[in-house]
């Protein structure tokens, strides 16, 4: 049992040096092209936060946060819980930007991990591109590692994913520029 435990904190304890070697601070890119549907249907359907829960797969609830000075959703996510964002920016039917609340308010929790995604649509040649731009950080160096594990771009590419399929298409999300 005693070299058990030394064998667990070894493995603990090297994945949390590998977690400090990674960035704090992360920027990634996903894109898509839906060949359905306009860019306002589609800007629409993305702004829309209360109806998330109806098409995308990894939200189980949204509900709006009253009495803050900008527009607010608490979302329930599958696998990160309860995530609080604001709308920061809005330009309808090219831009939106949404920022992790991190406990400004009073009695609220500061999170050990945030940011931002940067929502941009347009029409091109193909077809309406959507592009979702997150600028995030995350601070415990073993959460680090496991978003490094789980894919960095999971839950943008997997919003990127349910919001095809929302138009009846099956899109894959590219990475980079």
């Amino acid at each position: 049992m005693k070299k058990f435990i030394i064998l667990v904190g070894l493995i603990v304890g090297g994945l949390f040096m590998y977690g400090r070697s990674l960035p704090r601070e992360h920027t990634l890119k996903s894109s898509i092209v839906i060949t359905t549907a306009g860019v306002d249907s589609v800007f629409k359907v993305m702004r829309l936060m209360g109806n998330y829960p109806r098409w995308w797969s990894d939200v189980r609830s949204v509900r709006p946060l009253v009495g803050r000075r900008k527009e607010s959703w608490e979302q329930n996510l599958v696998a990160g819980g309860l995530v609080s964002v604001e709308i920061t920016a809005l330009s309808p039917p090219n831009r939106m930007v949404t920022t992790i609340i991190q406990g400004e308010e009073e009695g609220e929790d500061k999170m050990s991990w945030g940011g931002k995604w940067k929502y941009y649509v347009y029409a091109g040649p193909s077809g309406t591109h959507v592009e979702i731009t997150e600028e995030g950080w995350v601070e415990p160096p073993l959460y680090r590692v496991y978003m490094k594990a789980r894919g960095e771009s999971r839950t943008v590419d997997s919003f990127l994913s349910s919001l095809g399929a929302n138009f009846g298409e099956m899109v894959t999300p590219k990475h980079g520029d």
